[in-house]
């Protein structure tokens, strides 16, 4: 059901400005995101850190078998596929409780940054909620999204509206 749903969504404005910005900043932008659909990588982005994984992608849940582009729709019920080793194929995705994906990347990035820019979350989810604080003080930090995030305080300005209208300004060069 999320495949089908996020099958039909287009990325916005927004996702179009970010993929611009790596285009001019090349591997000076590191677009890390909490989302597992493809919008980013439809708007033209190239290098994505998917922290929650990927619904277009699988890997079985048991052995070491590379995650893998996968599309189908699985719409059967009751028929979940299994790969060579038995194993359930699953989405290469981290649901509630799982670690996820490549927080040793994340934290070095965070590490390196000069500007941080929060886009669209609630500030409240951890471990993305606690990367502002890792970052004040040394860094400039904005967060652009429809309402202020639980973690206001640790941004140094805010610009409240829907990211898709306010990028395209923030980001024209």
């Amino acid at each position: 059901m999320r495949r089908k749903v996020a099958s039909a969504a287009k990325p916005n404005l927004g996702h179009i400005a970010l993929a611009s910005l790596e285009q001019a900043l090349h591997d000076r932008l590191f677009v890390c995101t909490q989302n597992v659909d493809n919008l980013h990588e439809q708007a033209g982005a190239r290098r994505v850190l998917h922290m929650h994984g990927e619904l277009f992608k699988s890997r079985c849940d048991s052995c070491s078998l590379p995650p893998f582009a996968d599309t189908s729709l699985h719409e059967s019920p009751g028929e979940l596929p299994r790969c060579s080793c038995g194993g359930k194929i699953r989405p290469h995705i981290c649901w509630f409780g799982e670690t996820p994906f490549e927080l040793e990347q994340i934290l070095q990035a965070l590490d390196d940054c000069s500007i941080f820019i929060a886009i669209g979350t609630s500030g409240s989810v951890e471990p993305a909620a606690s990367f502002a604080g890792h970052v004040a003080g040394r860094a400039r930090t904005f967060y652009v999204g429809p309402e202020a995030p639980a973690n206001r305080s640790l941004f140094d300005e805010c610009f409240l509206g829907k990211a898709g209208e306010l990028l395209p300004g923030l980001f024209s060069f």
